[in-house]
């Protein structure tokens, strides 16, 4: 299982044509320094800046991201947008667009947008779906506890398809017709409120709603993710007591450590998704990592170490929010209209750059850096590849049903 990894990581010299490769990793956005890319760079250099130690650990482990994508928007193919290109084009997706996200070393990407709508869902499920079946080689859909169990053996890119609302329910037959489809989690609520209850950004949380216990039971009973990242306090901790399965933070951050930030979670909140067997999985967002500027690498690991310390290492993981061509890669004008326009509740801030996420994280590769720096403050090896995505493998694997 694992050498067969190994081994094909170390013989991937190749160079990557039509998508972008780092040639510095870790570099970041600004006037006089741009994060740069180049389509000559073979994928095995950008590796050889990490230790053995980090490379065999990201190798051997299965690796989830519970909020990210393979998908590039940032470089153009076809005269469109990579990411939708592969969507719109059927077998666009090449070797060479597998071998890179496969050296990246995420093993299940948890896909999900915020898709308010029961037809917006349906389209969304369907391109998901598309990407898969007219690309068997290279795709995993992860809708059985046997497939995610696997993955890491598998040679497959692993798609586990979400969302971040739950509107598309609009009765809970809904539920099980996207179950059907191979939707796997869904989170209650985004930003706002809906049927099942209130998002962070709601100014009175009035908690969940009965609809929104009865939605949460029906996910139980056929292996569907409950998802709290958005919800606000109330509607959290009511969704925590519904629950009967693990309760999962796919992407949130600690208050205790970015005080006053909305979209983090409480203390009482972690340890009561901990209670369930959940897990919380740590954005390198900045505005979530630090309530202000700066924002580095060390406090992302902090995040790590609070719930290690609060609860256990087996209820921390990682939900980066992020693409593997984050929205650092994004023209300079483009980062500053969507820092300005964001609702201010996000209470976003950034640096002289204009930068939305973390240096040393905002690059395709960031799961070796996470690793060496876990690595760095004196982590275990077995500790530090729960982080990586074991935890929450086993967590969904206690969810799921099949």
């Amino acid at each position: 299982m694992t050498r067969k990894r190994r081994d094909f990581i170390k013989k991937l010299g190749i160079t990557v044509a039509g998508v972008a490769v780092l040639p510095t990793l870790g570099s970041c956005n600004s006037e006089k320094e741009k994060i740069k890319t180049t389509t000559e760079l073979p994928v095995i250099e950008a590796l050889k800046k990490y230790s053995d130690k980090t490379k065999k650990l990201v190798q051997e482990t299965a690796c989830l991201d519970m909020l990210g994508t393979y998908q590039n928007w940032y470089q153009k193919r076809g005269g469109m947008p990579l990411g939708k290109h592969w969507i719109s084009t059927p077998n666009s997706f090449t070797k060479e667009d597998f071998d890179f996200v496969m050296s990246c070393g995420i093993n299940v990407f948890g896909w999900g947008s915020m898709i308010p709508t029961y037809e917006g869902m349906l389209k969304f499920m369907a391109e998901q779906n598309g990407i898969i079946a007219s690309n068997p080689n290279y795709f995993e859909r992860i809708d059985t506890i046997e497939k995610l169990k696997n993955i890491n053996s598998t040679h497959k890119i692993g798609m586990l398809i979400t969302n971040q609302e739950s509107s598309q329910f609009r009765t809970l037959e809904d539920v099980d017709l996207f179950y059907g489809l191979g939707l796997r989690l869904s989170q209650i609520t985004y930003n706002g409120q809906n049927k099942l209850g209130c998002g962070a950004f709601v100014d009175i949380d009035t908690g969940l709603t009965d609809y929104g216990r009865e939605v949460i039971k029906r996910m139980n009973e056929i292996g569907m993710a409950v998802d709290v990242s958005h919800c606000g306090d109330k509607t959290t901790m009511n969704a925590i007591h519904a629950s009967t399965k693990p309760v999962l933070i796919t992407h949130g951050a600690c208050r205790s450590i970015a005080k006053g930030v909305a979209r983090t979670k409480t203390d009482e909140a972690i340890k009561g998704i901990a209670k369930t067997g959940g897990v919380i999985g740590i954005p390198i967002l900045r505005f979530m990592i630090r309530e202000k500027e700066p924002v580095h690498f060390n406090h992302f690991i902090d995040h790590i170490d609070y719930v290690a310390q609060l609860v256990g290492i087996d209820h921390v993981g990682i939900g980066s929010d992020q693409g593997l061509y984050t929205e650092d890669y994004g023209e300079l004008e483009h980062r500053k209209k969507r820092l300005k326009n964001a609702p201010a509740k996000y209470q976003t801030h950034t640096n002289e750059d204009y930068l939305l996420t973390i240096k040393g994280l905002n690059h395709p590769y960031r799961t070796y850096d996470i690793a060496e720096g876990l690595l760095k403050k004196g982590y275990k090896d077995v500790n530090i590849k729960k982080v990586l995505g074991e935890n929450f493998q086993h967590a969904l694997m206690n969810i799921f049903k099949h």
